[in-house]
């Protein structure tokens, strides 16, 4: 009799969870009260990215209401048109993938735990050639460089020009700052003449003054410039326009990741050339062009 019971009690609790499975169709095979919950998948917020840059995804946030070992299932399910973008892994926790065009793209992760799938989740990345905001009151967008910002040898005051700098990525830990000339006799690319180089600039400095000394902040370093002193040393710091026919000016602010290497030397940067060394580590920038004269 207490064996007949016992049975009877426990196919009444079976039931509770549909015999072999609860009402959702949960694997219930494990004993009474182990009906199988689908794991969760979780992804990072929305991003805003650059086009060629290194975009990282992590679904360490995912989780199991019974502890068992999670499986991850991602997929690219949106690309802008001509993009031929893949994910580096789509079995991994973490997984990464360079946009190549801009515009939006959807990613998904589906989290399984061998019994049951979870639902769906998506998140989505927007790549842009240009994510952050810059402005001078020195001079605006497209327009004409003044005297003040010129170099002496043409009568200027060789003052630096102000900059203010919002829309900061999230994820920014420091920024740098570069300008240079691309029109003749200054070469293009890597042979652009160099203006003003700062790294290593603090995340907090997003309002510059016109001739500010940025040395001031900690850990700043500023590079060489086109300028060539007695004993063909090069200048440091900022060397404004000196051209009598008008040359095109190009000021980048770069919005850089906390891993970003810190520069101790003096170096040599134009816009492509820091580009090139520091790729993995821009997040963001913004072009301010000015004319002169």
């Amino acid at each position: 009799m207490k064996l007949l019971v016992c049975l009877g009690l426990s196919a009444a609790l079976l039931a509770g969870c549909g015999g072999n499975g609860d009402s959702r169709g949960n694997d219930c095979t494990l004993g009474v009260n182990s009906c199988n919950v689908p794991p969760v998948a979780r992804i990072a917020a929305t991003q805003a990215v650059l086009v060629g840059s290194n975009v990282a995804l992590d679904g360490s946030s995912s989780s199991d209401a019974n502890n068992d070992a999670i499986s991850y299932f991602w997929s690219i399910l949106q690309t802008p048109s001509g993009s031929t973008a893949t994910l580096t892994t789509t079995t991994s926790v973490k997984t990464t993938f360079v946009p190549d065009r801009v515009g939006t793209y959807v990613i998904t992760l589906v989290a399984s735990d061998g019994k049951s799938t979870g639902a769906l989740a998506t998140t989505t990345v927007t790549a842009s050639n240009t994510n952050l905001t810059i402005s001078s009151t020195s001079f605006s967008e497209g327009g004409i460089i003044p005297m003040r910002i010129a170099g002496r040898i043409v009568g200027g005051n060789n003052i630096s020009p102000q900059l203010n700098i919002s829309d900061v990525p999230v994820g920014t830990k420091r920024f740098a700052i570069i300008m240079d000339d691309e029109t003749a006799p200054c070469q293009t690319g890597l042979s652009a003449c160099r203006h003003w180089s700062v790294l290593n600039l603090p995340l907090a400095k997003t309002a510059i003054a016109e001739g500010e000394d940025l040395l001031l902040q900690s850990g700043v370093v500023y590079g060489t410039n086109y300028m060539v002193g007695p004993g063909g040393v090069a200048g440091v710091g900022y060397a404004g326009p000196v051209a009598t026919s008008q040359h095109t000016y190009k000021l980048t602010v770069y919005a850089l990741t906390d891993n970003v290497t810190w520069v101790t030397a003096i170096p040599e940067y134009n816009r492509a050339k820091f580009e090139l060394d520091f790729k993995a580590f821009i997040i963001g920038k913004a072009t301010l062009t000015g004319f002169y004269p």
